[in-house]
């Protein structure tokens, strides 16, 4: 079924589960902990030196690598591993407040599709009387 042959009633059962969705994530969203507003990444490397365990398919690492930014900006720093368990949390509960915020405007643009479906679905046509044109 395609969204412009919904129902009000079906229309208003779908808005109804996605503000029940809403409100769960907003309440997610309003309980979160401190944020550390960064990215961190891992990276294995290979050296290539002489009889190292690397060239036999065992390479070093991982190594952590923090990312921010700053205006349009973004910088990468080097993450010692004794500083990754520090900040790790903190870097996580940006990482998925971020997430669900994205799911909210997905939810809240949905909500405004049907909204729209259901005004489109109730659009009079315009009588004949407005659309003529006025005799001299």
């Amino acid at each position: 079924m395609k969204k412009g042959d919904l129902s009000k009633g079906e229309i208003k059962k779908i808005i109804y589960g996605l503000r029940k969705e809403r409100q769960l994530l907003e309440t997610h969203l309003l309980n979160t902990g401190k944020q550390l507003p960064i990215w961190i990444t891992s990276q294995y490397t290979y050296c290539k030196k002489g009889n190292c365990k690397c060239t036999r398919g065992f390479p070093h690492g991982p190594f952590y690598y923090l990312f921010y930014k700053e205006g349009r900006k973004i910088y990468h720093k080097y993450l010692p591993k004794e500083k990754f368990s520090q900040i790790e949390k903190f870097a996580n509960t940006y990482k998925v407040y971020n997430e669900r915020m994205a799911k909210l405007n997905k939810i809240n643009k949905e909500i405004e599709k049907l909204l729209r479906i259901n005004q489109k679905n109730n659009l009079l046509p315009i009588p004949k009387w407005i659309r003529e044109k006025k005799r001299k």
